[in-house]
């Protein structure tokens, strides 16, 4: 917010409409898909000019890129919140639990996350290896534990793969949070933070 006063009058609209174009990017992106994707529909869905739209992105990956970006940032940012004073064990519920927040707060980042991850053909974008950095608070997270004895050799797993195990628990349950369970609730209880922290302390004793 102090940037954005210490800029002028033209640089704040400036990035006021590039902020515009990007959301009207980003509802079309999961419409039609980041490969379908044309500035020509984005330019309408925001009521710009072709031309006025490339005086802010010089092209379709470009603005595909920005959109991965902005969306990987909200994620760091989340994850950020967990306080690394916490012992090993709560913080890897806590950073589970944070991407999870994340997605609830954030569904429209999420899918753009996910396809940021699942397609090669896609553009370049810096944000895929700042939201790998959630994968990797978590990697060394676990090896802090393991050095400190919180997380027990017994179970026969690496840190890394104890790190593997707790992201895919997480992120399975993150794509299922939108199911409908209600007709099975006796058979499937949606309580993810009982199931990490069940699953965390598996990994201590």
């Amino acid at each position: 917010m102090e940037a954005e006063q210490r800029m002028s009058r033209r640089e704040r609209r400036r990035l006021r409409t590039r902020e515009e174009i990007l959301v009207a990017a980003r509802e079309l992106l999961l419409e039609v898909g980041p490969e379908a994707l044309s500035l020509r529909q984005v330019a309408r869905r925001a009521d710009f000019s072709p031309a006025a739209l490339y005086t802010y992105f010089a092209s379709r990956d470009e603005l595909v890129a920005a959109l991965f970006d902005e969306s990987f940032e909200r994620l760091d940012a989340y994850l950020r919140r967990v306080s690394v004073e916490l012992p090993p064990a709560e913080r890897v519920v806590e950073l589970g639990m944070a991407y999870m927040d994340f997605a609830r707060d954030n569904p429209m980042d999420l899918r753009c996350i996910l396809a940021a991850n699942s397609r090669e053909e896609l553009p370049p974008s810096k944000g895929v290896a700042l939201g790998l950095g959630a994968a990797r608070l978590i990697g060394e997270t676990f090896r802090e534990g393991v050095r400190q004895g919180v997380f027990s050799a017994d179970s026969g797993l690496s840190a890394a793969e104890m790190a593997y195990g707790t992201w895919a628990l997480v992120h399975g349950m993150t794509l299922i949070a939108g199911v409908d369970l209600s007709e099975v609730k006796d058979e499937v209880s949606a309580e993810p933070r009982r199931v990490l922290e069940a699953f965390v302390a598996l990994l201590t004793e």
